[in-house]
């Protein structure tokens, strides 16, 4: 069985990874591998008859290894994806019977709005800041503007993913609700920029996206999304405008890359050819919160990882939404980049792991703090349902993860990072909010983010149309946030660190960004190179 198991994860993995030169004992994540193409390869593999979950592939990440695993587990007749960490299908009923009789008509799907859903609505709310999780993102796209087709492209991706169909309810049931309409109108409007005028399309876009963060959203009705197109000679620029609580980046992402593909095929007077969506995505991880929330044993993991003084703010004077309006960063040159996933993979960890790795470092020396480094880092937890990254949504958690970062090499971090991920992916679904709620106070004040759109690569197949001059804007909740972008549609390859002044001190903060990036390049030169206190002087010299 074994040989003929290898082969198979050995081609699913080469065909998600675009490399057929990788070997059954190359490692998936130090080849490139990430959550959301791990998530393919494992649904992919669960369609072919194999009981694998994404837990399964972290622990045994190279194709010869994963297939031991499976034959073995079938040996022991051990194979159930609950055992190994995959969510089981969504119960029938979310709600309890007197809340689903509520449900009022026009409503498809009714389910309980998530912790981070609710906490997104309540601080946009309770900060009186209208820019909080308000997400804006801006393009140009060059192509003839059809105002009816583009009204067609608007209207099918609305009808195809819930969560532009979504409100919230908070008040009517017994747990606050998202209801899905069955139409939901898109919001879209229309102007022209003046060739004579004072301002360009891009101008005017970006002044409609301004005014939006003035105009708040209105959670009982559908859709919480808004769109505007500037036109102007051969290209028109656009501008979507929606809270987070219905879309993570990388929905928005989908989101948009759905609305230029249908647009594309329109223009063409083809019929748009998208793939079938998953029709329980939600409604999974709906379930798989419930049962997080419902484990003892996923409350005491969360309670040991976060049981350590937090870095930065005395907890009583934090607010409950920082204003994170100051930034620092650097550029992630193609050179250093290259250099850095060579390093990941001579470490046998991801890139992300990798530099997670250094930024728990970077921590340590920045405060002179040699152990118990809480940071929190985003995961994603979409559900391990076949497609659920085609899907629109908000499938994001904040979580901690604790580092002791002296006297190691920076392979020993990376280790660390993968091992950390490891152990948390059975309880990634339980809310932040009950970790903090449990703490009694924050679980930590700085957070670190790796993101690499991937999905934006498929912008190459357009025949119609081509989209640039991309731009976003938006503001987190966190006091510090260390973002590591690779190949991002803005600014290319970078690291951002956004952070509230009035809570730390910008030059502090400057020294945190210049000490990261010094650290990325030693680390990436010899990773097997110790990490801890001895090259502080030669990281702070160089």
């Amino acid at each position: 069985m074994t040989a003929s198991v290898t082969d198979l994860l050995l081609d699913l993995v080469r065909t998600h990874l675009g490399d057929e030169d990788i070997g059954p004992d190359d490692d998936f994540y130090a080849m490139g591998g990430d959550s959301l193409i791990a998530l393919r390869v494992v649904t992919e593999a669960q369609s072919r008859g194999l009981s694998v979950s994404l837990r399964d592939l972290l622990y045994y990440p190279t194709a010869r290894e994963l297939a031991a695993h499976l034959e073995q587990a079938t040996a022991e007749k051990d194979v159930g994806a609950s055992a190994s960490g995959a969510a089981g299908p969504a119960p029938a009923g979310l709600l309890d019977p007197a809340d689903r009789a509520l449900v009022p008509d026009g409503v498809t799907e009714a389910i309980p709005a998530s912790a981070l859903q609710v906490g997104m609505i309540y601080l946009s709310e309770a900060s009186g800041d209208p820019e909080l999780y308000h997400s804006r993102t801006g393009w140009r796209t060059r192509a003839a503007f059809d105002e009816k087709l583009f009204g067609e492209a608007l209207t099918e991706v609305s009808r195809r993913h819930p969560a532009l169909r979504t409100s919230f309810d908070l008040g009517t049931f017994s747990v606050p609700v998202q209801l899905v309409w069955a139409e939901a109108e898109p919001r879209f409007t229309v102007e022209s920029a003046d060739e004579d005028g004072p301002h360009t399309a891009a101008e005017l876009a970006r002044r409609w996206s301004a005014e939006q963060v003035n105009r708040p959203f209105d959670w009982s009705g559908a859709p919480l999304m808004r769109c505007h197109v500037v036109t102007d000679r051969d290209t028109f620029q656009v501008a979507l405008s929606c809270h987070h609580a219905i879309a993570d980046g990388w929905g928005l992402g989908r989101l948009i890359m759905d609305l230029l593909t249908v647009y594309d095929a329109l223009l063409r007077g083809a019929t748009p050819d998208l793939p079938e969506l998953p029709a329980t995505a939600h409604r999974d991880f709906a379930a798989a919160e419930a049962a997080a929330l419902a484990s003892p044993e996923a409350a005491e993991f969360w309670r040991a990882e976060a049981d350590a003084p937090v870095l930065l703010i005395d907890p009583g004077a934090r607010p409950a939404a920082a204003n994170a309006v100051s930034q620092h960063a650097f550029d992630l040159e193609p050179e250093l980049l290259e250099a850095l996933r060579s390093a990941a993979r001579r470490s046998g960890a991801s890139l992300k792991a990798f530099v997670l790795g250094v930024h728990a470092w970077t921590l340590g020396a920045w405060l002179g703090r040699g152990q118990d480094i809480v940071t929190g880092v985003v995961v994603s937890t979409r559900p391990e349902t076949a497609d659920s990254d085609l899907v629109v949504g908000l499938h994001l958690n904040t979580l901690p993860m604790r580092f002791t970062p002296t006297a190691r090499s920076w392979a020993d971090l990376a280790g660390d990072a993968m091992t950390a991920e490891r152990r948390s992916l059975p309880h990634r679904a339980f809310p932040l909010a009950e970790i903090e709620s449990r703490l009694g106070r924050p679980a930590f004040d700085v957070t670190f983010n790796y993101t690499d759109f991937h999905l934006y690569d498929g912008l190459a197949s357009l025949t119609a149309l081509r989209a640039d001059g991309w731009w976003v804007a938006g503001k987190p909740s966190f006091p510090f946030r260390v973002d590591f972008e690779v190949e991002g549609l803005e600014g290319g390859s970078r690291v951002v660190v956004d952070f509230d002044p009035d809570l730390v001190d910008p030059e502090h903060a400057g020294r945190y960004t210049e000490l990261y990036r010094q650290a990325l390049a030693v680390a990436a030169e010899d990773p097997s190179a110790p990490a801890g206190w001895p090259s502080v002087s030669r990281v702070v010299r160089a």
